[in-house]
């Protein structure tokens, strides 16, 4: 029962059919016939306005240690600087929020104010706009400070 409880629960958040009541030939008649939707967007970089920076990061903790990275470009778009560094033992987020300190910690010692920060980190980006609260273990023992 727990198990096909599961299942229901699984098919009504994933595929938004309700299977209340089903027996199991009529939920696999249900996984069969559905037919997933995709959408796309397309995604490109935006030059920042003139006379400023964009700075871009990305980081990765699969297979740890993980890596940390930011490239930095001008108004023209061109490459500024890029640089990347390895860490231990840690989860993607912190991973994601390391880069960002390099790239800022960058600028701040190039006397770069005027700086866009651009990640592809969906709770970064959450959390830095104040929507999200912060987890708590990134200040304890998180790496990040």
């Amino acid at each position: 029962m727990e198990i096909t409880d599961s299942i229901r629960k699984f098919l009504k958040l994933r595929l938004k059919v309700s299977c209340e009541g089903k027996n199991w030939p009529e939920m696999v008649e249900v996984v069969e016939k559905h037919r997933p939707s995709f959408s796309f967007k397309i995604v490109r970089w935006i030059h920042p306005p003139v006379r400023w920076f964009k700075c871009n990061t990305n980081g990765a903790s699969r297979g740890n240690p993980g890596s940390s990275a930011f490239c930095l470009r001008d108004s023209k778009g061109d490459f500024v600087v890029a640089k990347g560094v390895r860490i231990q033992d840690t989860t993607n987020l912190v991973v994601e929020a390391r880069a960002i300190i390099e790239g800022l910690s960058y600028c701040r010692d190039n006397y770069i104010n005027d700086v866009i920060i651009e990640s592809d980190s969906m709770a970064l980006v959450h959390i830095l706009e104040g929507s999200w609260e912060i987890p708590w273990e990134w200040i304890n023992g998180g790496g990040l400070y």
